[in-house]
C-alpha cells in the first residue's frame, strides 16, 4: 500500500517537473518572454534617461531666463525679431 502511494507521488512529481520544464521554455511565459521583457525595460530606461537629460537642460535654461534679464532681451530680439525704440531693423532680401 505504501509502495503504491509512493509510486503515485513519484509519478505526480514527474508530471509536475515535466510541466514546469515546458513552462520555462514556453514562448509566452518562459525564458523567451522574460528576455523580451528585459529588452523592453532597457529601451524604456534609455528613453527615461534621455527625457531626464532634456529635463535637466530645460531646467537650467529656465534658471537662466529667471536670473539674466539681458539674456532674455537678446533671446527676444533673436527669436521674435523684436526691435527696441532706439534701433532700426534692416531687412535684406
Amino acid at each position: 500500500m505504501i509502495r503504491d502511494k509512493s509510486k503515485i507521488l513519484l509519478f505526480a512529481l514527474c508530471l509536475v517537473n515535466i510541466f514546469m520544464v515546458f513552462k520555462i521554455f514556453d514562448e509566452e511565459s518562459g525564458i523567451p518572454a522574460y528576455k523580451d521583457l528585459r529588452l523592453k525595460i532597457e529601451g524604456v530606461q534609455a528613453s527615461i534617461d534621455d527625457i531626464d537629460a532634456q529635463n535637466r537642460q530645460l531646467s537650467s535654461e529656465i534658471r537662466v531666463l529667471k536670473r539674466d534679464e539681458k539674456y532674455v532681451q537678446r533671446l527676444i530680439k533673436r527669436e521674435l525679431c523684436y526691435v527696441a525704440d532706439n534701433e532700426i531693423m534692416y531687412i535684406v532680401k
